[in-house]
């Protein structure tokens, strides 16, 4: 049923289950990496395309059940400046897919994300000797600008979540505010890829089969999730978010 190189398909299951129960957990906990940890590691398992798409439809059907749960922490007046700038996003993602070097793309949005892992730590370092922390600005332009990069990421690449948390995380917000604003826009940015790939593209009966039995997996993973958020101070909240942001670069980079 599956595509991979492994030839125990109950072992591929297994990773399978594993990868989405882990990366639910992570998405839930920060409001971002399903994307991450699931398109790297589907890929090597499924040896094919349909790896995204799967990732696609599962962080979808988790995103909005997650979403229903936290949207009342998302500031509307920051969700709605960030998603306008999606909406600019969306059709340039395209087009760059389309007729442009995705390898251009993915050199530039590393480098982007490495920079803003860098000052991330250059700040957390500075607060743990004791300075006072420097916010990124609060402005409309700001986060449309954000949006727009974010857009671009979600059509181009499915990985819609990295700027906006790199951009929030060094914002004057708590955690919760942070992790629903993301969720809210990742939320409405994998119902637009999903859009766009069965429009465009097509998704097969494989691949609707798959993610069918991978989303209650990523369901309950959420629920996890969302528990040990609870447990989760500001500081190690930033810390979490510095290594993943930190993975996402790195492994885009070395997948270049």
């Amino acid at each position: 049923m599956l595509q991979g190189d492994l030839k125990d398909p109950l072992m591929e299951w297994t990773f399978l289950i594993l990868t989405t129960f882990f990366a639910a957990t992570l998405q839930a906990a920060t409001g971002f990496g399903f994307g991450l940890v699931g398109v790297t590691i589907f890929v090597i398992l499924l040896q094919s395309t349909s790896a995204v798409q799967i990732v696609i439809i599962v962080t979808f059907a988790m995103s909005v059940f997650h979403w229903l749960k936290i949207r009342s922490h998302a500031p509307d007046h920051l969700v709605k400046k960030i998603m306008l700038g999606c909406m600019v996003g969306y059709p340039i993602g395209v087009l760059i897919f389309s007729n442009f070097d995705l390898y251009a793309l993915k050199l530039s949005v590393a480098l982007l994300i490495l920079v803003v892992s860098a000052q991330n730590l250059f700040e957390i370092l500075k607060t743990r000797r004791g300075g006072t922390p420097n916010f990124l600005p609060m402005r409309g332009r700001h986060f449309a600008g954000v949006g727009a990069v974010s857009g671009i990421m979600a059509s181009a690449l499915a990985m819609p979540g990295p700027p906006v948390i790199a951009y929030l995380a060094q914002c004057e917000l708590d955690k919760n505010a942070i992790r629903a604003t993301v969720i809210t826009c990742s939320t409405f940015s994998y119902g637009v890829a999903l859009i766009l790939q069965a429009s465009f593209i097509g998704i097969d009966t494989t691949t609707m089969t798959t993610s069918a039995i991978l989303i209650p997996i990523a369901l309950i993973g959420t629920l996890f999730g969302d528990y040990i958020a609870r447990f989760i101070n500001p500081t190690l909240f930033k810390n979490i978010v510095l290594v993943v942001l930190l993975f996402s670069g790195l492994n885009m980079v070395i997948n270049l």
